[in-house]
């Protein structure tokens, strides 16, 4: 969708000439008083154009999580640590995946009825490209109940910023002949562009809603990625004349 906005200087009200007593008509004073006027006769045109990419994710990110409930905050915590260990020994033998440990918390249950009691909890993050080992993994680490807490699609940064660069070039072609056709349409010619600004909108990571947490005994999680877009917005200042 393009935006056009335009505005025109007020005439100029009075303009003074210093004459000097050989000064011939024709001479410089009177073409620097023509480029004046020229100048306050121009038409300011706003507008922006929108350049486009598309491909499919390449990078897919899994969240999983440990947990443990005991009676004793040490017990909870121990037994975190050793399966996420070993989670981790698990992730760190997989050629092209990055296995990551996030955050831990450690907290008090303390129910209005029966006994208090403490949870322990630890994030893991798995990424990489292939997604058909990765999700493999991530139904091995459930089998040794892990919980899955969600799947995110992206891309990859070298992907990224030639998708960036494609859209880029499609919105800066549109520009010249765009304000070349509202010069015509308007009865008038574009003198020059004064100024472009470039901006980014990018989709996020496409997060997979999970309508069960643990499947410890199941099938590996499967998702197929959907396309997303990139789009670059050139905004444009160009002065029109007559």
């Amino acid at each position: 969708m393009n935006r056009f906005s335009l505005t025109r200087p007020l005439p100029l009200l009075a303009a003074a000439l210093a004459f000097s007593p050989g000064m011939l008509p024709g001479t410089g004073v009177f073409s620097t008083a023509q480029a004046a006027d020229m100048q306050q006769n121009t038409t300011q045109l706003d507008f922006s154009v929108m350049g486009q990419a598309h491909a499919v994710p390449t990078e897919l990110t899994v969240r999983l999580s440990v947990r443990s409930d005991s009676s004793s905050a040490a017990t909870a915590q121990k037994d975190v640590n050793t399966r996420m260990a070993a989670a981790m020994k698990l992730a760190g033998g997989q050629d092209g995946i990055v296995a990551k440990a996030g955050g831990y918390s450690i907290y008090e249950n303390t129910p209005e009825h029966g006994p208090k009691s403490w949870t322990a909890r630890q994030e893991l993050e798995l990424s990489g490209q292939d997604s058909v080992r990765l999700l493999g993994l991530a139904g091995q680490l459930q089998s040794q109940s892990l919980m899955l807490e969600g799947l995110d699609w992206s891309l990859d940064d070298a992907t990224r910023d030639r998708l960036l660069q494609e859209a880029r070039t499609e919105a800066l072609k549109k520009v010249r002949s765009q304000a070349e056709q509202s010069a015509q349409t308007l009865g008038l010619r574009l003198a020059r562009l004064k100024e472009v600004r470039i901006s980014y909108q990018e989709s996020g990571p496409r997060p997979v809603m999970l309508m069960a947490a643990r499947m410890a005994d199941s099938a590996p999680p499967q998702r197929s990625p959907d396309e997303q877009t990139l789009r670059v917005n050139v905004s444009v200042q160009a002065e029109l004349s007559p």
